[in-house]
């Protein structure tokens, strides 16, 4: 056997889906940090088989919608970028098949498509 294709365990995956959960707990509260965003992302690329930059979906909303570098956002940008972040786990096969095929592509956002 090749070990080049041996899967490895992950241990970065609990600390992916622990930012995840502070990210919709913050979006309860309506707490909109920039930060809670940029930390998820760096978990979420330490996740990814690709750079997190290089997915289509990604660059296209981040480019039309940045984030400030520091403080707040807006509730609505909060929003859209947990959406981004769901396609992008979507994208990268993070997310099991049942929930991909209930969330599939039925009513598409322009955005996103």
């Amino acid at each position: 056997m090749n070990p080049r294709f041996v899967p490895k365990f992950k241990e970065t995956i609990n600390d992916m889906n622990n930012e995840y959960r502070n990210l919709l707990r913050a979006f309860k509260v309506k707490d909109t940090r920039v930060e809670y965003l940029n930390t998820f992302e760096q978990a979420l690329a330490l996740n990814l088989s690709f750079p997190l930059w290089e997915n289509e979906r990604y660059f296209r909303i981040t480019t039309k919608y940045p984030l400030p570098e520091e403080g707040y956002t807006s509730l609505q940008k909060f929003k859209l970028y947990l959406m981004l972040y769901f396609y992008v786990m979507r994208d990268a096969g993070l997310l099991n098949r049942e929930a991909e095929l209930q969330y599939s592509d039925d009513n598409p956002m322009e955005a996103f498509s």
